[in-house]
């Protein structure tokens, strides 16, 4: 080892330590000064009057625990996907952090935060550090729509949300492209508005033909209309085949994942990021694909909690298989499968579904 790196390495885990604390500082800084304005309001209260609380901490607990289930989801997801990559190529996995690597993702986590976000000169500043942002924001408003049987919160028009935020979704990436002022990160993302664009129509033929056989716009009664074991898969079968192609595109997953072309675009959109902003691009889009399996088990396999669940993860599964099993198209396959292929398909697959429906 060469002995003039070894201050450097000293000094660079003391930058990770110190950002470490002075996170948990502000964290616990912010805490205190919520407690003392919450106490300064309520000296201000006169006898007799009704309290009002300033903050609402069960509603706060219970509207950030969610998310942070979302997000361990995000970190075991990405761990099991490595683990089923090893086991279908026939190589060892994560197997060395804690018991059978079970807390890899953490590692990888604790390494990327404490990497250097690093700003490209040319790089428009603003723009360049609320993408991340943006993109996981975006990504875990999708989770609202989670079809609960029992929630303060039901959007009755819940389909149309998840068709708003699946097509909002692509202006993080194209913020960030543009934003990097790089050739690789804006022909990527390019190509993800194109892509998203393109699979949103017959997306849009397939919510069609739920809606129509179910009558309702929320996913909790579409759920809730398949538990006597009618499941819209077996009229829909040819439908499900083509949302699932859909997924693949929205979420840029293999085999259309042109948005990250390693063999072409370096990175694609994300090039230029590097620590922190990385990884909460990383996280939005693995968040997408949870999310994206869940509307997948209550659309096609819907009924109880248990039974979306397990579904789920066979859709989770389903991602992670396909990516180790078929290479990367060309994008004009990919243009030329949703125009000439898809839409075809979703144009008569919604004729039959009207005729079925009004007879």
């Amino acid at each position: 080892m060469n002995y003039k790196a070894k201050p450097s390495l000293i000094m660079v885990s003391v930058e990770c330590l110190f950002k470490t604390l002075s996170s948990v500082a502000a964290f616990f800084g912010a805490s205190i000064l919520l407690s003392l304005c919450q106490v300064s309001a309520d000296s201000f209260i006169p006898l007799g009057s009704t309290k009002a609380a300033l903050v609402d901490w069960v509603g706060v607990v219970v509207g950030v625990i969610p998310f942070v289930g979302v997000l361990l989801a995000v970190g075991f997801y990405t761990l099991l996907e490595r683990k089923i990559l090893a086991i279908i190529m026939i190589r060892k996995g994560p197997s060395k952090v804690s018991y059978m690597g079970i807390l890899q993702p953490f590692s990888d986590a604790g390494k990327l935060l404490c990497k250097e976000f690093i700003v490209p000169t040319r790089a428009n500043v603003g723009p360049f550090i609320l993408a991340p942002a943006l993109m996981l924001t975006i990504s875990l408003l999708g989770w609202l729509l989670y079809p609960y049987k029992s929630a303060e919160v039901f959007y009755v028009f819940g389909v149309i949300l998840f068709m708003v935020i699946t097509s909002v979704s692509v202006y993080g990436v194209m913020m960030s492209g543009w934003a990097s002022n790089s050739k690789y990160s804006l022909l990527g993302a390019v190509r993800a508005m194109a892509q998203s664009i393109s699979y949103e129509i017959p997306m849009g033929f397939i919510f069609f033909c739920v809606v129509l056989c179910s009558g309702v716009f929320m996913f909790q009664e579409i759920s809730v209309f398949q538990q006597s074991s009618f499941f819209f898969f077996f009229p829909l079968c040819v439908v499900m085949v083509v949302w699932m192609l859909c997924m693949l595109a929205e979420t840029n997953r293999a085999p259309f994942d042109f948005v990250e072309g390693e063999s072409e675009l370096v990175s694609g959109y994300n090039v230029e990021y590097s620590g922190g902003g990385f990884a909460v691009m990383f996280i939005a889009e693995y968040s997408s694909i949870l999310l994206s399996s869940v509307m997948s088990a209550a659309m096609f396999f819907g009924g109880n909690e248990v039974l979306i669940g397990v579904f789920m993860m066979a859709f989770a599964v389903f991602f992670v298989v396909i990516r180790a099993s078929l290479p990367r198209l060309r994008y004009d396959k990919l243009m030329s499968l949703c125009w000439t292929v898809l839409l075809c398909v979703m144009l008569m697959a919604s004729v039959c579904v009207v005729v079925l429906v009004s007879v």
